[in-house]
């Protein structure tokens, strides 16, 4: 098992998550930075926490009992087993944008 730590800021981070070709993340500050970057991303929720933000963000997800406990062949299985709705992740993600813009406007 490796795990990888970043000390030196958010940049350096986005930059390895850059290199990769897919992110798979218990956390969604993981699947975040992996989605922030245009990597194609799949989130285990480990806590109600996480499951109740990646189902308000409609983000890639799959439960922490299938990851755990299906044996995935390859990493098409595991896309393919996914809740994904990319055209409401991006209405959902749109919506979020308009109403950040809106409360920051009229914030002056």
């Amino acid at each position: 098992e490796k795990i990888l730590h970043f000390r030196e800021g958010v940049e350096s981070w986005f930059k390895f998550i850059r290199s990769l070709d897919f992110v798979v993340s218990t956390r969604i500050h993981g699947g975040m930075a992996g989605i922030a970057n245009d990597i194609p991303t799949i989130i285990v929720p480990t806590d109600f926490r996480i499951l109740e933000l990646v189902n308000a963000m409609k983000l890639p997800h799959i439960s922490f009992e299938d990851a755990t406990n299906r044996d995935y062949e390859s990493l098409f299985d595991l896309i393919t087993a996914a809740k994904k709705d990319f055209k409401e992740f991006e209405r959902k993600r749109r919506n979020h944008l308009k109403e950040y813009k809106r409360i920051l406007e009229s914030a002056g």
